[in-house]
């Protein structure tokens, strides 16, 4: 499976929806591929958008036939708790609330949540409250934006 070849085609033609190629995902589930693509933009993605990408890149794989096998292909936008996985994204965050879940602790603690203070080749640095606490890349399980539904919907208000 070539997919530098399927990124590139990916990212291609993500610039002519006027989108942006967020992630690329291989996996095997079972005895099933999945080729996941994730597509943004400032403001969001539309389904139409979606559908629309995912014909035309599903035929252009069939042409250029990067993936020997079989494949599923999910397209899809990262959402607004997208997960962060690659030094690019978390650069993309860097001011926004995230929760991050550690291999091993640090000082005493595998979940951190708070603000993206920085962001580099190493690894970031999270801001909670007073303290800040830098987390090298190779030591993160798992990180992802911490969106609240009151920032997604606002306050709501109280019935009288």
């Amino acid at each position: 499976m070539d997919t530098e070849k399927i990124e590139a085609i990916a990212e291609e033609m993500a610039r002519e929806f006027s989108l942006s190629l967020f992630d690329l995902e291989l996996a095997r589930e079972g005895p099933r591929t999945l080729l996941r693509v994730y597509l943004d933009r400032k403001g969001g993605v539309t389904l139409s958008e979606i559908q629309s990408f995912s014909r035309r890149f599903s035929a252009v794989l069939d042409v250029e036939d990067p993936l020997r096998d079989s494949y599923v292909l999910e397209v899809s936008s990262p959402g607004v708790n997208r997960r962060l996985r690659l030094p690019r994204h978390f650069a993309l965050s860097v001011g926004q609330r995230v929760k991050v879940t550690l291999l091993s602790p640090l000082e005493g603690r595998r979940n951190f949540i708070g603000i993206l203070a920085g962001a580099d080749s190493d690894g970031i640095d999270i801001q909670e409250g007073e303290s800040r606490v830098r987390i090298k890349y190779e030591s993160i399980r798992k990180a992802n934006l911490d969106v609240t539904q009151e920032e997604l919907f606002g306050k709501g208000k109280k019935n009288k």
